[in-house]
Parts: C-alpha cells; structure tokens; sequence
C-alpha cells in the first residue's frame, strides 16, 4: 500500500504543473489563444476566467487570491473587458462567455461547451460581491480539479509528502489539521466527497492521513475515503435488516426516488414502495432531503470471494414511532455523515392550528378517569375540511347487541389505529407537497435572476461595444477627411516625376506643338487593339485656338489634349463629365442653334472643369462632311464662339 501511494505522489509530482502566476489577456490576439486553449481535450487543468468591470481596469474578484487556494490545481486568467473580451467571445459557443465583471471556471475537457452548466457564470458588481464569487470560483475550481483527478502542486521544486495529522476543527468548507511538525494545514471539501459537508466528514479530534503540498499546506485525504465498495460493507456492517435508517435522496422522477445508504450506495426504490397512493414523487421528496426508510435484505450482486449482497429499501411501511438509526461514517472516528430525518412540527399539526384547546371536563374524554379522546377527522386528498368544536366531534360506537342499526354505547378508541397512521401519513405528504413547490419556486426564481442579470450584463455588454463603434467610427470619419485633405493639398502641390513632367516644346510653332501632344496624347490613351477603330481624323486649327490654350496653362493643357482627342475620335459624347451639347445665339433655351453661314458648321461646347469658379469650356466647330474645327478653350461664362 506505501509503495503504491509513493507511486502516485511520484505521478502527481511529474506531471505538468499549472501555472503559479496570473495571467492577463489584454489584446484581441491573445484573447482568441485563450478560447482556442479552452477548446483543447488534452486541457491538463481547469481554467479560472475573471473578467474586468466595464468601468475599470481592475477585477472585483481577487484573482491573485484564487490563484492561492487554487495553485498547483488550476490556471487563473484575468481578461480585460473591452475588445479582448469581445474577441474572446465571438470566439466561444454560445452562453459560454465572460466578460463586464463576470467570472467562470472552464472544467478539464469540453463536455462545458455542449452543457453551460458545467461552468456557471458568477456576477460580481462591487468589491462585496467580488468576496462572494471568490468563494464560488475557488469552490468550482477545486470541484474540477478533483473530478478530472487531479492533485496539484506549487510547483516542481516542492514536493508532495504523505503526512498525518489531528482535525482541530472545520471553518465553512475547510477542515483545519494540526500535522505532525505541529503547523496547520488544511482539507478543501471539494477535493474529498463533493457531494457530503466537511463537517459530516471529518470531526475535531479525529486522526487524519493524506498527502500534503507543502507550498499551499493543503492536505489532500482522497487516498484515505472509502471507495463504494468499502461503503457498501459499512453499510451491511452498520445496520441490519428491517431497521429504519436515514437516507439521502439524490434524484427524484414521477415514479421512483434514488435513495443514498451511502455517497456511492444508491437504492431506486418505485413508487409502490415509496407511497401508498398514485401521487407523483416528486411532489412528496425534494432532492438533498434526508428521510427514513426501512432497510431491506436485497438481492445478492455476483462477484470475487461469492459476490455480495445490494441492499434494497422501502418507504410506505415507516411510521414516525420508529426508531432511526443513527447515519453511519465514512471515516473511522468521524462523524454520521448523515443528519436525523426531519419529523413532521407537532406546533403546526391541524389539531393545534386550527381548533383552540378545549375546556377542561373532569368526566369528559381524555380526562384521567374518563376515556381517551377519540381520533381526529382523517382529512382527503381535497382541502382539509374545519375541524368541528369539541362537543360536535363524532365518537367511536360499537354496536347495537340487537344487531340494529342504532348506535350503542361509547367505546374508547385505541391511541394506535389504522387512522391515526393515515393522518400521520396525510401530513407528511402534505408536508412533503410544500416543501417540494418551496423548492421549485426557490430553483425558478434563482434561474430568473440569473437570467436577468445575464440579460443586463449582455445589453450593457451591448451598450459599450456600440458606443466603441460610434467612437470609431467617428475616428474613421476624422481620418478621411484629413486623407482627403492631404490629397487635396498634394495634388495642389503636387510635383511631377521626371518621366511624367511636361514635356520639352518640341516645335517654335504653336499649332504645329499642338497637332504633335494631340498625335501623343492618342498615343497614349487608345489602346493598340483599338488603334483600327478610332484613328485619329484631319481637323483644323482655329486662328484663336492657340492663343486661348497659352492661357490655360500647362496643368490643363493635358486635359485639352485629352478632350480634342476624344472628340476628334467620336467618343466624348459618352464622356458624362463633358457635358457635351451644342451652342445657341442667345442664353435662352429657346433660342436657334449656332450655325456658321459661310460653311453650315455648328457650334459645340464641352465642359473641361466641374464645379469650379470660372470653369474652362472647349468651343469646337463640327463642319456638315464631319470634320472638326477647334475653337477656342474659354471660361464658363463666355460663350461666343
């Protein structure tokens, strides 16, 4: 057995450690590591998640403090609320997330994600509330690590020993133990039997023996609790058959309730042995109660060594006269691990709520010399009928010595009949009823409220993430306009590459220039597969063209190029910005087109500026064979030819 539990401090030790320091997600980057580490099975430990107020770049929950009662078992995160909580979240199934101030513990492996409520979400608003949640997180955390089996350490350089020791007393969920080098030491009840109270395990004065981390001084006495196959022969050698034991109910349905002789020694006892009428069980048993039942032989189980034999148990044939034997206990000297089953409140039986005390009759019934009061009414499955004043209550007859159907004298009614058992029974099950709807409200309500503040911290979760896109988004909007002032002042200034730099007169005359920057400018921008289709035609030269084209400039000159070539072949009337239309002799829309007499040309006007003060214009002829004659480039408000 030593050698064997050296082996496993050995495992225990070996195995890769959790981290020993806080870690903190501050950056979308590192937020989506961490959802993606929490979706790997080969997960090693639990990962406690606490997450930043929206108002605030500290947690209300001690994160360093957790990491305390957790190192060596579990890894602990702090997320700051904002983007990184966002990123993490889009990052993580649904009702999974974490973040506005919100804490959860992410047990070993990924059965949380398909079920939430392996990993509850805990709200802390104020530092008070960051105490509470503290003591879930840890809780969660220690649950987690136990039940994925593991046994942590501060570190590699701390090892883990087997030790003994005394319980000096239990605080809450710690059990405080004076080892044997006289310091304390403690035991988490999560890291023993979840499901049982420290206290209902281990007891002042008790000897304990389990394995100790010395950096933490946790003492671990998993090694040393009963396994189901020792509880269950505690459980033959504690009580025998056909006494009244208590028992821990641990599921309830319509027609069976799961009774506890032990944490791992289960009875499903069906609905005939459990009432004696067609009720619903879970109207009658409430889970965690403890209450009485009759311990039965069982059938035998096969096994090594002849097998053994699985107990079985029943209810309906428990009255409140019966003695109940005490719980029995999961570790030698400890206490019951079980409490006494609650009996029905003699102050609230109907016979004292409802009907006041009567008046004392020396010769009456239930006087000492006169016969004992006869039964109460047995109240029906409906409401409880008003119990009648004293004189009017009905007695107990026997009958006529005729035969008739008159009645004869009184008789006394004996204190243990069949009716009083039925009252008995009728009050436990009212009991039980109320006790069971008490529950079912107490589980709705905490639901409800769970989900309202789950409601409240999403839609405040809402409210900051659109108030950081309008905020952004009025930034975008500030930096365009500043790029689109920029790009308005560099094409202002702009100054041109060399290769792209007005190019040298090649010519002294001015329409000889002209004629080669438009043969360059065709060059230029119709393509070589489209050279064929829209060849550059004869034109004239009007006698004022180039001197109105000196004026422009040579930042314009370019667009004029471009434009006489697109005219000369045919494509600016699909230009839109041109505006291209024909001249009229006056401003008015009814006035006749201009028409040179000498020849029958037409006068054009094409827009070589938008939306600029004294915008330039082409003026161009279109002679009646097609051939184009070049005008003059004015300004927008100069229209003559």
């Amino acid at each position: 057995m030593a050698s064997t539990r050296t082996a496993s401090v050995l495992t225990r030790t070996s195995r890769p450690q959790a981290p020993s320091v806080v870690e903190h997600v501050r950056t979308a980057t590192q937020a989506e590591q961490l959802a993606t580490r929490l979706h790997h099975t080969d997960r090693a430990w639990p990962v406690v998640v606490v997450s930043t107020p929206r108002h605030g770049s500290r947690p209300y929950v001690d994160a360093g403090r957790v990491l305390q009662e957790v190192r060596g078992l579990a890894e602990v995160v702090v997320i700051d609320t904002g983007e990184p909580s966002w990123a993490f979240s889009h990052s993580m199934p649904h009702g999974t997330q974490v973040y506005g101030g919100a804490s959860r513990v992410y047990p070993v492996g990924i059965e949380w994600v398909h079920d939430p409520s392996r990993s509850h979400l805990w709200f802390a608003y104020d530092d008070t509330e960051g105490t509470r949640v503290h003591e879930r997180l840890v809780q969660d955390a220690l649950t987690s690590a136990a039940t994925a089996g593991l046994a942590g350490s501060t570190g590699p350089a701390v090892p883990l020993t087997t030790t003994a020791g005394t319980v000096l007393g239990v605080v809450g969920t710690r059990a405080l133990v004076q080892t044997r080098d006289g310091k304390t030491a403690q035991v988490a009840q999560e890291l023993t039997l979840p499901i049982v109270p420290i206290d209902r395990l281990l007891a002042p004065g008790m000897p304990v023996r389990g394995t100790l981390d010395a950096g933490s001084r946790r003492l671990d006495v998993r090694d040393t609790l009963p396994d189901s196959a020792t509880q269950l022969a505690r459980v033959h050698a504690a009580y025998p058959h056909g006494a009244v034991v208590p028992t821990q109910v641990h599921q309830v349905t319509a027609d069976t309730v799961l009774l506890a002789l032990a944490p791992a020694v289960t009875v499903r006892v069906e609905r005939d042995r459990a009432t004696r009428g067609d009720d619903d069980l879970r109207d009658l048993f409430s889970v965690g109660e403890t209450v009485a039942a009759r311990l039965l032989p069982g059938r035998p189980v096969p096994g090594p060594g002849g097998g053994t034999r699985q107990p079985d148990l029943r209810l309906d044939d428990v009255d409140d006269a019966d003695a109940v034997l005490e719980a029995l206990s999961l570790l030698d000297g400890g206490p019951p691990w079980l409490g006494a089953p609650a009996l029905p409140d003699e102050e609230t039986s109907p016979d004292s709520a409802e009907s006041p005390p009567a008046p004392e009759d020396p010769t009456g019934p239930g006087s000492p010399s006169g016969p004992p009061a006869p039964p109460r009414p047995v109240p029906g499955p409906g409401p409880r009928p008003a119990v009648p004043p004293p004189d009017a209550r009905p007695r107990l007859t026997a009958p006529s010595p005729s035969g008739s159907d008159e009645p004869g004298p009184d008789v006394p009614a004996s204190p243990a009949s069949p009716a009083k058992k039925v009252l008995v029974n009728q009050l436990e099950l009212s009991v039980h009823e109320h006790r069971s709807r008490a529950d079912r409200a107490e589980r709705e309500a905490t639901e409800l409220r769970a989900t309202v503040r789950a409601l409240e911290l999403e839609t405040t979760g809402l409210r900051d993430l659109a108030r950081e896109q309008r905020d952004r988004l009025d930034r975008l909007r500030e930096d365009v306009e500043r790029y689109k002032t920029k790009i308005r002042s560099a094409r202002k200034d702009r100054v041109r590459p060399p290769e792209q730099a007005a190019p040298k007169r090649c010519f002294s005359d001015p329409e000889a220039q002209l004629r080669f920057d438009v043969l360059r400018t065709w060059a230029e921008i119709i393509g070589a597969d489209e050279k064929d289709r829209y060849p550059l035609p004869e034109y004239t030269v009007g006698p004022r063209f180039c001197e109105s084209l000196a004026d422009v400039g040579r930042g314009l000159e370019d667009k004029v190029h471009r434009a006489v070539v697109l005219v000369l072949t045919g494509r600016a009337p699909d230009v839109p910005g041109f505006e291209l239309h024909r001249l009229r002799r006056a401003d008015g829309g009814g006035s006749p087109y201009l028409v040179r007499e000498q020849d029958g040309a037409h006068a054009m006007r094409l827009s070589l500026q938008v939306s600029s003060p004294q915008a330039r214009r082409l003026h161009y002829w279109v002679l009646p064979g097609g051939e184009v004659e070049l005008s003059r480039v004015v300004l927008h408000d100069d229209s003559a030819p």
